[in-house]
């Protein structure tokens, strides 16, 4: 079951990659000097759900500067602890989602900093923080088991509370054969199953 969800979280980031495209190509930021469209837009997230049987799995991409402020390799101390502080928040999946009419238990997460947090073993030296042309992203996925799913009737999302350079989240979801789309904001952060 879990590779089916897979799947379908797979199917469902290949929609959200073609929606930005689209909605790029609409609002005008068509990089004719690059020839390539621009899908990393500051302010934007994205958001995928998929919900199969008792299982939930969550996907959620963001620009690094809306989580952190900035999208370079982090080597000040304080930008390090902003990308630490950030990267624990992500792991709070229970601050994160709030989910309506059931019980769920994290199976299994992963948070990706790892475009603006130097390995270790990196050569510091060699990190330009000045470079205009960075674009890193900070990622998250989150599997659960959860009790009476054909009760979820919403997930409310957290994040603008969490992170203020987020402006947007666009947000695709699959559950129970059907699939939904919607754009949340601060004043309307719950994803509802209809």
């Amino acid at each position: 079951m879990v590779l089916r969800v897979k799947e379908i979280l797979t199917l469902v980031c290949l929609l959200i990659f073609l929606v930005a495209a689209i909605q790029s190509v609409n609002v005008g930021e068509l990089r004719a000097e690059e020839g390539s469209l621009d899908a990393h837009v500051h302010g934007m997230s994205d958001l995928t759900i998929a919900i199969e049987g008792t299982e939930i799995e969550i996907e959620f991409e963001s620009p690094a500067m809306n989580i952190v402020g900035f999208e370079y390799q982090a080597q000040s101390e304080q930008d390090i602890k902003a990308v630490e502080r950030a990267a624990t928040t992500l792991k709070q999946y229970d601050t994160v989602f709030s989910f309506s009419d059931t019980i769920c238990r994290l199976i299994d997460s992963s948070v990706n900093v790892a475009g603006v947090l130097a390995d270790a073993h990196d050569d510091h030296d060699a990190h330009d923080e000045a470079s205009a042309d960075t674009h890193s992203d900070i990622s998250a996925a989150y599997h659960f088991r959860c009790e009476n799913l054909s009760g979820l009737s919403e997930i409310k999302v957290n994040l603008f509370q969490l992170f203020s350079g987020i402006e947007e989240i666009r947000t695709m979801w699959l559950k129970d054969g059907k699939q939904g789309a919607v754009t949340l904001t601060e004043d309307g952060a719950v994803v509802r199953f209809n």
